[in-house]
């Protein structure tokens, strides 16, 4: 069985992941503002709020975000869940660095919202554009020159002792990781109920497309285009020299086990107890991030400037 009954979904209703263009510009009136508490916060965020309004846009705030703006400026910002965000507005800002738009598309990703990433953190792959660009990006984006691309996460299904079956989404990847720094663990993998491979060392890493340049590149996985059909599963500091990265397609499902002391890390903001669980399975998910893009995004330029991939120093 590749899916749990409750989970499996024809293929036909799996969207696409080439670029697309389902945003009508025209039609936007609320966009909801989801942001990294720094010092530059409120400056930035009466920026767009300005920049916004002369579109004849509304901008609505989660709920952290309003009372620090609250606390700072003394107005009275009614705020949102990240949900209600995502059901009342056309589209969400997520300001900050890659943890921030993570954890937005993750919360989310049952709504599937449009999100924007503006750059406010340290390295930023996945935010597209800096708070010096918005005056530029939002004048093109209401002319209607932007894209949207639309990358597939990952499903987690944790396995509880009782039989319950509970699913997560990774945005970037899973991890299956000793609970203490440095204890080595043993973990299998198992495919249609048939073995598949077992894992000697730190652990073992589960990585979406646009997740390989995260701790999966760092373990000597592969770097993926980020709209490829595939996950990639890759082990961190393997005890043996036969163990490499594999790249899988859609339709697979790995199922992991051990009786390690060993914890699932989810895009590295949730946790579980292995020992708690019957174990945990990971396929490609059909639930997709819709990220906005300026015209022309090179990826590989992207590589190029914050990992200078490709230069021969």
């Amino acid at each position: 069985m590749l899916f749990p009954s409750f989970f499996k979904i024809k293929c036909d209703k799996i969207r696409s992941m080439k670029k697309e263009n389902l945003l009508l510009p025209a039609k936007v009136k609320k966009v909801g503002l989801v942001a990294k508490i720094n010092a530059n916060l409120v400056k930035n965020a009466r920026i767009l709020r300005e920049i916004l309004a002369r579109y004849g846009v509304q901008i609505l705030f989660e709920n952290a975000l309003a009372k620090h703006l609250n606390l700072k400026e003394s107005s009275n910002l009614q705020g949102f869940e990240v949900r209600e965000l995502a059901q009342e507005c056309d589209f969400l800002i997520s300001l900050g660095g890659d943890g921030t738009i993570i954890s937005l598309c993750r919360n989310a990703a049952e709504i599937s919202p449009f999100v924007l990433g503006i750059h406010a953190g340290r390295l930023g792959f996945l935010t597209d554009i800096t708070m010096n660009e918005c005056e530029k990006f939002f004048a093109e984006f209401f002319e209607g020159k932007f894209e949207v691309e639309t990358p597939f996460m990952l499903d987690v299904f944790l396995h509880k002792k009782s039989g319950e079956i509970l699913r997560k989404i990774a945005f970037n990847d899973a991890v299956i990781v000793g609970e203490k720094v440095g204890s080595m663990t043993h973990v299998e993998a198992f495919w249609n109920e048939k073995y598949f491979n077992a894992y000697f060392g730190d652990g073992v890493i589960v990585s979406t497309p646009v997740g390989s340049t995260g701790y999966n590149m760092s373990a000597g996985g592969a770097i993926t285009y980020p709209l490829s059909e595939v996950f990639l599963v890759t082990p961190v500091c393997s005890h043996s020299l036969t163990q490499r990265p594999v790249v899988l397609p859609r339709g697979f499902e790995i199922k992991f086990k051990t009786a390690s002391a060993a914890v699932l890390v989810i895009d590295g903001q949730d946790r579980y107890k292995m020992s708690e669980l019957e174990g945990v399975s990971m396929t490609l998910s059909a639930s997709t991030a819709r990220l906005i893009r300026h015209v022309g995004r090179d990826y590989f330029q992207i590589l190029k400037e914050k990992l200078h991939w490709g230069y021969n120093d």
